[in-house]
């Protein structure tokens, strides 16, 4: 069994309980540091982040904020929140994704832009960020097959939009 749940990053050192009344302490924990001041929580609760929540977490930390909802560690839906380059939205393990959606009639393509229009709102999120994306690293990332959890893909995209751990080597 994998994880369900949400992997958000934001630039802050504030709990994401002191920011969302509706996530408590005991639902959250740091996934990952990274360098820059930003940190990746885990959020332990059946509920994606929602959009509106992200608007608070920007609008508090006066920075772009991201996140991750992870589906069973297969698949995970990327929302992404900036200052100046407002709301997006992708998916990566397009195979899984594809494979949860047609249970409910859904279609990838439906919701989700092109792998080329992800990396383009992924690096203009970057930027806004204040890092400096690496296009082909995102690509490699959007398109990456999780083998066989999607979190290190999740790792690999963040590295790609310049959000690197603390303990990877440069």
């Amino acid at each position: 069994m994998g994880l369900w749940g949400s992997l958000l990053v934001v630039k802050s050192d504030d709990r994401v309980s002191t920011q969302l009344p509706d996530v408590t302490e005991s639902h959250e924990s740091v996934f990952l540091e990274v360098d820059g001041g930003w940190r990746v929580w885990a959020v332990d609760r059946e509920d994606p982040i929602s959009e509106d929540e992200l608007s608070v977490i920007v609008e508090r930390s006066k920075a772009p904020a991201l996140c991750a909802y992870v589906m069973d560690s297969d698949c995970a839906v990327i929302e992404a929140l900036g200052i100046r380059t407002g709301f997006w939205r992708a998916c990566l393990g397009r195979e899984s994704m594809t494979a949860y959606m047609a249970e409910s009639g859904e279609s990838v393509e439906e919701w989700f832009p092109s792998a080329d229009e992800s990396v383009r709102a992924a690096s203009d999120w970057a930027r806004d960020a204040g890092s400096e994306p690496s296009g082909n690293r995102l690509a490699e990332a959007l398109a990456a097959v999780p083998d066989p959890f999607v979190e290190p893909v999740f790792i690999a995209m963040l590295e790609g939009m310049g959000i690197r751990s603390v303990s990877a080597d440069d």
